[in-house]
């Protein structure tokens, strides 16, 4: 009888360490859509107030939707929030799988989100250098262009991106290895996350490379965190 209490106590304990694990992998699919979501908006709206112009025009551009423009900022700086929340709700679904690996994996994206935090606020602090460009006083055009250029560098992008990248690929081992979700799904995910890591260092060792190939390897891990982020969402994980 005593036997029959313990085990029953640990079938308990298992069901209900599933059920954490089952409601951690929801998390973590709605947290990826929510990343993606708030990252494309701060690019897009970034992107489509500086336009296609010199600095001068960038900063005119700017000042004249500034309030628009910090929103974009803010959805960056909420995109690198939820991303804490993503890479502890992964680490939580995957953790039975491999402890170690999942620690590991955790620890990139924490590094992601941290380095992010810190380009947060240079692109607050890069806002307020073209605000000034517009005062009497301040720095001529050529001067902030080269100082922007300077506290501005692609590689605040590429860098956290890298770290992203080898947190990506352990998470979507471990998916794999689970088989918590679709094989095909996991394992696309492991193939776009290597190819995106392979096409950041390409870029920081040839910048010139930075067009085409940061095209080409965006769009199988967007495809790939959509198409998890969606399952894990709708259909969550498989446990035995």
């Amino acid at each position: 009888m005593g036997a029959e209490t313990v085990l029953a106590q640990g079938g308990s304990q298992n069901h209900a360490g599933q059920q954490v694990q089952r409601a951690y992998a929801r998390v973590a699919g709605l947290m990826y859509l929510t990343v993606l979501g708030f990252d494309i908006a701060d690019l897009w709206i970034e992107s489509a107030i500086k336009g296609g112009g010199s600095f001068v025009d960038a900063a005119h551009h700017i000042q004249a939707s500034e309030g628009l423009y910090r929103i974009a900022l803010t959805c960056g700086l909420v995109g690198t929030l939820a991303t804490v929340l993503l890479a502890v709700a992964l680490y939580v679904t995957v953790r039975p799988v491999d402890a170690n690996l999942a620690l590991t994996a955790l620890l990139f994206r924490i590094i992601e989100a941290a380095i992010g935090g810190v380009g947060a606020v240079s692109a607050f602090a890069t806002l307020q250098a073209y605000l000034a460009a517009n005062h009497a006083g301040a720095l001529d055009a050529k001067q902030m262009a080269a100082l922007l250029d300077i506290t501005s560098s692609a590689s605040g992008f590429y860098v956290p991106a890298i770290f992203f990248c080898v947190g990506s690929t352990i998470f979507f081992y471990l998916f794999l290895r689970s088989a918590y979700i679709p094989r095909i799904l996991a394992g696309w995910g492991v193939f776009a996350s290597v190819l995106y890591l392979l096409v950041f260092l390409l870029i920081l060792i040839a910048p010139q490379a930075s067009g085409i190939p940061l095209v080409i390897g965006s769009i199988p891990i967007l495809i790939a965190e959509v198409s998890t982020g969606l399952w894990l969402l709708v259909r969550g994980i498989r446990t035995a």
